[in-house]
């Protein structure tokens, strides 16, 4: 039998799907990262790193940790699965002011490096004892509009003001509502817990006492800015006030959603990698070519058993 009529069985009935299974293989081998418009995210995270912070209020583990140490896990938990249309930044809050520590990256490109930031960020880097959030969450609408392209921003606090916030002291932020788009992320318990008191080194060196914080004097005699919770309805009137999106992060998976809100996308072009679907293909052509024949199985007799004597 000559070639060609070798070739020609070979192609008849179930053969004919060996052609086009080779053809994938091929085509898999040649093909370049083609682009592929998909939802895309730029985003800063900021951390509020003011004493507060510190309460134990998660458990992680088996054992406590604080709110700060919590919401750092819930960002790398984030990551976790690293999309590489995502280019994200950190930054921190104390007293009023927000300061970048690191301008939005791509993720894929430079995630261990972002995650090694992360792990370092701490109380030390507060550099106020104060927590006016409202102003810093003010200042990080100004901050965050000057870089380019303009990030959205996951604020994440307790909301913890100190000194107390007077009712007549809400700002309003003048038309500032919608220029910048995120989430406002509620970090902590509802439960009252005193605030670790800590050095310029972190080293906790106690807790704060009535007499040591300044007291809200709207409260009379039941003020206790010594002990912190999650304000909530004070951050959820924040978000209202910017714009904002509201959140509390019961646990990591409350972050991951926030992060990945697809109102806060924008579409981008991504070349991407799709050699896997022409070779996903031709697997199932030759699973599907050289598979069992069961109906040979099924008919052929049963051997008879040795009957021991």
């Amino acid at each position: 039998m000559n070639i060609r009529a070798r070739l020609l069985r070979a192609l008849r009935g179930e053969g004919r799907l060996l052609l086009p299974a080779v053809a994938l293989l091929v085509l898999a081998l040649f093909l370049p990262p083609l682009p592929i418009t998909r939802p895309a995210y730029d985003l800063v995270v900021i951390f509020d790193v003011t004493q507060s912070m510190n309460v134990p209020d998660y458990e992680l583990d088996g054992r406590l940790v604080s709110r700060l140490d919590y919401a750092k896990y819930a960002v790398a938990e984030a990551l976790r699965s690293p999309r590489c249309d995502t280019r994200i930044g950190w930054g921190v809050f104390a007293g009023r002011k927000i300061v970048m520590l690191l301008a939005p990256v791509e993720v894929c490109g430079n995630y261990s490096a972002l995650l090694a930031a992360l792990a370092n960020i701490d109380g030390r880097m507060a550099f106020e004892n104060a927590s006016e959030v409202q102003e810093g969450l003010y200042w990080a609408l100004g901050n965050v509009q000057q870089l380019r392209p303009v990030p959205d921003v996951i604020f994440m606090t307790d909301g913890h003001e100190a000194p107390p916030l007077a009712p007549d002291l809400a700002r309003d932020y003048d038309g500032a509502k919608g220029a910048v788009r995120g989430w406002l992320v509620g970090v902590g318990d509802t439960t009252l817990k005193p605030i670790p008191k800590t050095d310029a080194d972190g080293k906790r060196i106690g807790y704060w006492h009535d007499t040591e914080v300044l007291q809200s004097a709207n409260a009379g005699g039941s003020s206790h800015e010594h002990l912190s919770d999650l304000h909530e309805p004070h951050l959820q009137q924040l978000a209202k006030n910017v714009g904002f999106r509201y959140r509390r992060l019961t646990d990591a998976r409350a972050l991951d959603d926030a992060m990945h809100d697809r109102a806060l996308a924008h579409p981008a072009h991504v070349l991407t990698d799709l050699r896997w679907l022409p070779v996903s293909l031709a697997l199932l052509l030759l699973a599907w070519r050289f598979r069992p024949d069961w109906r040979s199985w099924i008919g052929r007799p049963k051997r008879a058993s040795a009957t021991n004597i």
